[in-house]
């Protein structure tokens, strides 16, 4: 597959995009570069690795507690209400 002039003329008009008339020539050649190594990389046998990488790697958990709060943090609050932050409520 190949990038054309007006190919790029067109997804930079749809991307919202100004690119001058010097710089599609440009354009092209990296665009047309990116898909080339696309290419190659479909060319590349993955028939004898597994869909997903697995690890027994075990999430570091700390349990949830509440603890103090430094006075200087809640003295920037916008909102606090017996020493504990107020936010709104972003759910409906």
């Amino acid at each position: 597959m190949s990038v054309t002039i007006e190919d790029v003329k067109k997804v930079s008009h749809l991307a919202r995009i100004k690119i001058d008339d010097a710089q599609v020539e440009k354009v092209q050649e990296s665009l047309n570069g990116i898909l080339n190594f696309v290419e190659q990389l479909k060319e590349v046998d993955c028939s004898k690795v597994d869909d997903s990488v697995q690890y027994d790697a075990k999430l570091h958990e700390r349990k949830d507690i509440a603890v103090k709060c430094d006075s200087s943090v809640m003295n920037n609050a916008v909102q606090k209400e017996c020493n504990m932050f107020v936010v709104p409520k972003v759910v409906g």
